[in-house]
């Protein structure tokens, strides 16, 4: 009887330990915001582009590390090679800590990956408000007026 409690115990903490080992995926949900007059556009790990229109945003899920690319357009319909700016970044996925990596790695080990970043990431605010986040800022501008004198005309 003892070596049965003995071995149904030792099954159990196996079947703990394999749980724990198979939930360490990372699951961070993190947000797109977009404050500029582009559409932004962004892909993850290759796949299909999602616009984020001006003064919009949107939620992105972290499963597991990758890239992510974002172009910034004028109109819902451009696409991301008629892009005015665009760049790509790997992104850190890691149990309950997602972040993008962008920089030189400067202070990488004191504070962590992304925290820092000497690089210009241009008209984009990575990291911020929180890690994995991603801000279009107001300073990328707006698209081009394109005929906004041909509606003002009066014939």
């Amino acid at each position: 009887m003892r070596g049965l409690s003995t071995a149904l115990g030792l099954a159990a903490a196996l079947a703990v330990t394999a749980a724990s080992i198979a939930g360490a995926e990372a699951s961070c949900a993190r947000r797109i915001i977009n404050k500029s007059g582009y559409t932004a556009l962004v892909s993850r790990d290759g796949g299909p582009w999602v616009a984020v229109r001006p003064n919009h945003s949107q939620t992105i899920q972290y499963h597991h590390s990758g890239r992510i690319d974002v172009a910034l357009t004028c109109g819902p319909g451009a696409q991301p090679e008629q892009a005015a700016y665009r760049a790509s970044y790997d992104t850190v996925a890691i149990i309950d800590r997602c972040y993008i990596r962008f920089g030189d790695g400067f202070f990488e080990e004191q504070l962590g990956g992304g925290f820092i970043g000497r690089k210009d990431p241009g008209p984009l605010a990575l990291n911020n408000p929180r890690q994995g986040d991603l801000v279009v800022g107001p300073q990328a501008g707006a698209c081009p007026a394109l005929g906004r004198g041909a509606l003002r005309a009066r014939y």
